[in-house]
């Protein structure tokens, strides 16, 4: 959905990212972590999440019993994070690191993790970024582990490819004045996680056909 475009300006005022970022995705950011923990989280699982933001997914990943290794590259939004973590004595759970994904090749040995996920960051990042993060994710899950990507994505028809880019225009140019970044709508995100060797297991799309889901397996 377009309105994900100002994920980047809530970002800037971390302690509004939560209700602003649900608010904008008419309710779909809390919905599909929720969906995201219930369906492909389980108890004793070992987590990394991607981009961890302000926490929700990696508290709600804790609070199922599961152990999550989370990290972002904002500061502002790990001091939230870490809060709520320890408001919630979820402390023994969840960690946290502030660190780009490019980094994780320095950060994570092998076979570590069960599970990988990411809400709203393979859009931030450009095409080779993209690659060399999922083959990361690759190496560092176990056999069988998985990876679910949620993120904004290009509608397949023309239409709607037309009515998306009308709504972006403006809220790309907004973002930029703010951020001096953008974000954009994932294209063939689909050939990128079989390019790595995942495995896809399950895939939709909703909200006009522009927001994704997406889980795949270490074979």
């Amino acid at each position: 959905m377009a309105s994900y475009v100002f994920m980047k300006v809530l970002e800037s005022s971390a302690q509004r990212y939560d209700v602003g970022i649900n608010m904008l995705s008419l309710g779909q950011s809390n919905r599909i972590n929720r969906e995201i923990v219930e369906n492909y989280i389980a108890g004793g699982d070992k987590v990394l999440e991607i981009g961890c933001g302000t926490g929700t997914l990696a508290i709600l990943c804790a609070e199922k019993g599961a152990s999550v290794f989370g990290f972002d590259i904002s500061p502002q939004m790990l001091g939230i994070a870490g809060k709520k973590i320890q408001e919630r004595d979820l402390g023994d759970r969840v960690q946290l690191s502030e660190m780009g994904a490019t980094e994780m090749d320095k950060a994570f040995s092998s076979e570590t993790f069960d599970k990988v996920v990411s809400t709203l960051v393979f859009s931030e990042l450009y095409s080779d970024e993209q690659k060399y993060v999922l083959g990361e994710a690759y190496r560092v899950l176990t056999h069988g582990g998985l990876i679910v990507i949620a993120d904004e994505v290009r509608p397949n028809s023309l239409a709607k490819r037309i009515v998306q880019l009308l709504v972006r225009i403006p809220l790309i140019v907004i973002t930029y004045i703010v951020t001096q970044t953008s974000t954009k709508a994932l294209k063939g995100i689909e050939n990128a996680i079989a390019g790595a060797g995942f495995e896809i297991v399950h895939q939709e799309r909703r909200l006009f056909d522009s927001f994704g889901l997406y889980v795949a397996r270490k074979g």
